[in-house]
């Protein structure tokens, strides 16, 4: 990849260039970008079923034997945050190349980055892989029982240029979405998703490729189950705390996997604490509120995968993160008449 390409210097090396894409997918959600374009979907193959323990239903389990038609729409004037709200996106192929912030809740691993371009659009291609606890089994690019997604990602507005989403058997749908003109376009550098609540959208999200073993003070309101009821899994990120709330002072060992069908509430917010790439995908429209803070509206009835913390449209959270770690240090749920729900403040001790 040549040097004009504004990443070169940054994001060179397969690693960093796909942890510089998942970022760049998360603070997407701190823009609203108005667009045109046309966007398109074919369907290959029937797949085979990817809609993982969760999944009430599969294209495989009707026993269809023709793909799905190819799909076909034309944005004009689009909106990024106004899709971050229409709750059909999530199951539109077409429209869900526009809102990948989404899929940032099911990411297991982000790998294989590389800079390129798409036409003219200075681009990150990189390959994520499902979470099957808690990937949408309705996704259209990120199913659970998918094997992989090779997507790439526009530098200037986060949106999906192209995508491919492979089973055991190989790519059974892909997409592009072709932009002709974007509010983001005047841009002349990397622009301000670097800095506010685009910076920590991208640290949250980023979070679940960075293991950590950690102690922390947790006070909490209300309190939490004694002991929490945490069905917690494998994970690159553990930490034991402390938790003090109204109902007493408790100890407990979580990471930051779970089971959402195993897991309490008040044990699902300390693990999100940890790892907050889930509540990513929950959130409509954030902004910022300090360097390492933002406040945020949450999408409407946003299934699958759930989010403790944003767990209804008509909340808003506030939260602030560790950049070193990527733990949120404070979070913040209010309803519609800002009456405190949940409420959690961090203090971190050393790795153990």
């Amino acid at each position: 990849m040549t040097a004009s390409h504004p990443l070169a210097g940054i994001a060179a090396e397969p690693e960093t260039a796909a942890r510089w894409a998942l970022g760049r997918i998360a603070s997407a959600v701190a823009e609203d970008v108005r667009f045109d374009g046309v966007a398109r979907s074919v369907g290959h193959r029937v797949p085979e079923d990817v809609s993982g323990r969760y999944g009430s239903h599969s294209t495989a389990r009707f026993g269809s034997s023709a793909p799905e038609p190819d799909g076909h729409e034309v944005l004009d004037g689009a909106s990024t945050a106004e899709l971050r709200t229409d709750v059909s996106v999530g199951v539109d192929p077409c429209l869900a190349l526009a809102d990948p912030a989404r899929l940032v809740g099911a990411v297991a691993t982000a790998t294989d980055g590389r800079l390129t371009r798409h036409g003219e659009r200075p681009a990150v291609e990189l390959v994520l892989t499902p979470d099957p606890e808690s990937a949408d089994p309705n996704d259209p690019w990120l199913p659970p029982g998918a094997t992989r997604l090779v997507a790439t990602v526009d530098v200037r507005t986060g949106l999906l240029l192209a995508a491919r989403v492979f089973d055991a058997h190989g790519c059974f749908r892909s997409g592009e979405l072709l932009l002709t003109r974007t509010s983001a376009d005047a841009a002349t550098a990397v622009p301000a998703y670097e800095t506010g609540a685009g910076a920590v959208l991208a640290r949250m999200a980023t979070s679940l490729l960075d293991p950590v073993r950690l102690h922390a003070l947790v006070e909490a309101r209300p309190g939490v189950d004694a002991p929490p009821a945490a069905a917690s899994l494998p994970s690159r990120r553990e930490w034991t705390v402390t938790v003090h709330s109204p109902s007493g002072t408790l100890t407990a060992d979580i990471s930051g996997h779970y089971r959402s069908d195993r897991t309490s509430p008040g044990a699902a917010r300390l693990a999100e604490l940890l790892t907050p790439a889930r509540i990513v995908s929950h959130l409509a429209y954030a902004t910022t509120t300090g360097s390492a803070s933002l406040r945020a509206t949450v999408r409407p009835l946003r299934g699958f995968p759930l989010s403790a913390w944003a767990p209804d449209g008509d909340l808003t959270c506030a939260f602030t993160i560790d950049p070193a770690t990527g733990v949120l240090l404070r979070a913040h749920t209010t309803d519609a008449a800002s009456r405190t729900l949940f409420r959690c403040d961090v203090q971190l001790h050393r790795p153990a």
